[in-house]
């Protein structure tokens, strides 16, 4: 009997661990459940407004707009057709946001086995992986100076890119992660979701304003309407406000890191560069921010379709911060190097000069110290 002791503790063992799998992946399943509830929310809000708006202000005859039958029905064929482009922007922007595929973080990026392997046999990995991004678009580092890796992935980091928790992989030029989309925002969407926070403000604008007149008869019962169309129209009107109210603050908070050409992270805690925190480490002027984003032309910008620049791994430097890697590099004496650098951020000698002329930043001293 004795030696049957191990096999019983064995076998109990085995199913704690069963039962504990099984645990993980009902929270695992829970949490993904969780996670959508508040895009539901905004499903709902979207769906029984479009149902007020359109049938209840505009459709029913409940509210007219006018006296005249037909010029009514004309006011509402406007309202409803520029309503439905907006409708139809901010959908579209909001889909492209919860279901954009975020780019994955380049193969070179990746350490190999034997890369990993060195790591755990190195005292000082700072040095290792200084040495494994030599040949790498890496120009910032971590707060105590060192490259910037990522345990989980086991990936140097590109500029930018951050690891998040929620999705559980590295996002190139993370912004946040939003519950509301149930996604990060980062280079491959961050465009969709400035415009869906846009067209959030605009359509809650024009909801309030073509249906004011609507409202005051509702709040005043001038029509003796039935009360839960009354409700509606009021409860409606209320929270279009609100809503159009609180997303201006967080649009023109982003519209503010569109125009320094930070994410919010980078607004929290600015970029390292040279050994020094660089809060314009990015900037390229107010034009070039926002082209990098929505890109060159006007009316692609404002289309949820893909116009943002770059690749999401290495990006042009304000051009103060390149001539002080020049004039490091000239001290060290690395002139071989200056092509090099100004070639790491994509940025050419025309636009060094237009970048130039735009901040006047010839007169500047150049400190490694220098806070920009």
């Amino acid at each position: 009997m004795p030696p049957l002791l191990p096999c019983r503790y064995l076998m109990r063992m085995v199913l704690r661990l069963k039962v504990l799998s099984a645990c993980r992946a009902l929270c695992h399943c829970a949490f993904r459940v969780v996670s959508w509830l508040p895009v539901v929310i905004v499903a709902i809000m979207l769906i029984w407004g479009y149902f007020v708006y359109v049938y209840i202000m505009n459709i029913s005859g409940t509210f007219p707009k006018s006296s005249n039958e037909a010029i009514s029905v004309l006011i509402s064929v406007v309202f409803l057709f520029v309503g439905h482009v907006i409708y139809a922007l901010l959908i579209s922007s909001y889909v492209r946001t919860i279901y954009a595929k975020h780019k994955k973080v380049p193969h070179e990026f990746h350490l190999t086995d034997a890369q990993l392997a060195s790591m755990d046999e190195s005292v000082d990995c700072r040095e290792l992986l200084r040495e494994m991004a030599s040949d790498l678009p890496v120009q910032t580092a971590s707060r105590n100076g060192s490259i910037r890796y990522c345990d989980n992935c086991e990936i140097i980091k590109p500029d930018r890119c951050h690891h998040c928790s929620v999705c559980g992989t590295c996002i190139l030029k993370m912004d946040h992660h939003c519950p509301w989309v149930n996604n990060c925002v980062g280079h491959s969407n961050y465009k969709y979701f400035v415009l869906f926070l846009f067209y959030t403000v605009v359509l809650a604008l024009w909801v309030c304003a073509t249906g004011l007149y609507d409202f005051i008869r509702a709040w005043t019962d001038i029509l003796h309407s039935t009360p839960a169309y009354k409700f509606q129209v009021i409860f409606c009107y209320f929270i279009s406000a609100m809503f159009g109210f609180t997303t201006s603050f967080l649009l023109s908070f982003h519209v503010y890191l569109v125009c320094w050409n930070r994410t919010t992270l980078e607004n929290m805690q600015y970029p390292v560069y040279e050994g020094s925190p660089y809060r314009r480490l990015y900037h390229l002027g107010v034009k070039r921010n926002l082209q990098q984003v929505f890109g060159k032309t006007l009316l692609r910008a404002l289309l949820p379709v893909s116009t943002s620049e770059g690749d999401g791994v290495s990006f042009p430097l304000h051009i103060s911060c390149t001539r002080l890697a020049m004039h490091n590099n000239h001290h060290s004496n690395h002139r071989g190097n200056e092509e090099a650098i100004l070639e790491a951020g994509h940025t050419s000698d025309s636009e060094v000069e237009l970048f130039t002329s735009d901040h006047k930043l010839e007169t500047q001293p150049l400190t490694k110290n220098t806070q920009l």
